[in-house]
């Protein structure tokens, strides 16, 4: 992502969560699936936009004369939100539910909405969270803090997505000797980290990002079309591989990314993809007839008629053709990052 582009967004975001700046851009960068290619870049990059943010925001309507850090807090608050505070259940179409919201994260077991003081991004599914503590340190824990695990990020490039079972992660991976690049499968009940590398001479990537298919069996990455020069970030197609053995499976007339797993419709018949790196020019590609149109915004299938998409505290219902048919009010703080999941 452009630094600019993190700039503005950052802002924006900061703007209506000032009680954790840092934690807001971490979390917001991984579920937009903005792409930075190697974990040192986005050390920088997030660091430098957090200095100039806090200046930019000045805090907003928090007066800090004393420009003091506060003290170092726990990644995980056992004071519970009552479930009236934010929608679980009952109103989002096919069950689905508010998994997070801001720095808040549903427990699906009572329906409570749990503080988290730190970065982090809800599994779709089941309890478990993914806790960014910084560049070298990932666990994994359920929303309550128990059953942590740290995740060995040595290679791991800082750009994770949750399968839509909630039981495995993905992220690119690199070594500098020999040179190679891949990704990584991520258990999210032990940390477990296994690697698996690609031939990059056969499968280049620019901004090597990755994600799931919808059914979880496969893994995303898209291939780079270098015509526009490295600033262009353009992708050529799709190119899938077996989750379990690393194997291709197959390559698809996609030219930009898919989000998530939920980008895919149930049927297998669409998917919605963006360009890398921006949350700008989604579109809708038929994979039977290799066309796309324009889509208004990033969605999530939840049946081959209805998707859904958070958007200023709320949660917009469309149809497959972009049309808003309902925009929902979820009760969501502020204009804090709002997570989704199917039920389950």
């Amino acid at each position: 992502m452009r630094f600019e582009q993190l700039l503005h967004e950052t802002i924006d975001e900061m703007a209506g969560e000032l009680h954790a700046p840092a934690a807001g851009l971490a979390a917001r960068s991984m579920v937009k699936g903005r792409r930075i290619r190697r974990t040192r870049r986005l050390a920088a990059a997030g660091t430098a936009v957090v200095a100039v943010v806090a200046v930019v925001v000045s805090w907003t309507a928090v007066s800090r004369p004393d420009a003091t850090a506060p003290p170092p807090v726990p990644a995980v608050s056992t004071s519970p939100i009552a479930p009236t505070a934010l929608v679980a259940s009952g109103v989002l179409p096919g069950g689905w539910v508010v998994t997070g919201a801001g720095y808040q994260a549903l427990d699906r077991a009572t329906g409570e909405f749990v503080i988290m003081q730190g970065p982090m991004l809800p599994a779709p599914t089941g309890n478990r969270i993914l806790i960014i503590d910084g560049p070298e340190s990932v666990r994994l824990t359920d929303v309550r803090g128990t059953n942590p695990v740290t995740v060995d990020t040595s290679g791991l490039v800082g750009d994770y997505s949750w399968s839509p079972a909630g039981d495995r992660l993905t992220g690119g991976v690199s070594q500098k000797e020999p040179f190679k690049i891949g990704f990584a499968i991520i258990d999210a009940r032990t940390g477990t980290v296994r690697k698996q590398w690609i031939d990059a001479d056969r499968y280049d990537c620019s901004q090597c990002s990755f994600t799931w298919t919808r059914d979880g069996t496969e893994v995303v990455m898209p291939i780079a079309d270098r015509s526009g020069g490295e600033a262009e970030e353009r992708v050529a197609s799709l190119q899938l591989f077996n989750a379990d053995t690393g194997a291709p499976t197959r390559s698809l007339p996609v030219t930009a990314m898919p989000s998530g797993p939920f980008s895919w419709s149930p049927d297998g018949r669409y998917v919605l993809a963006g360009p890398p790196g921006t949350s700008l020019g989604w579109r809708r590609f038929d994979l039977t007839t290799g066309q796309s149109q324009p889509f208004p915004k990033d969605a999530m299938w939840v049946s081959n008629d209805v998707l859904l998409a958070p958007q200023d505290g709320k949660v917009l219902s469309l149809k497959p053709d972009g049309t808003t048919t309902a925009t929902i009010d979820v009760g969501a703080p502020g204009r804090g990052l709002i997570t989704l999941g199917p039920p389950g």
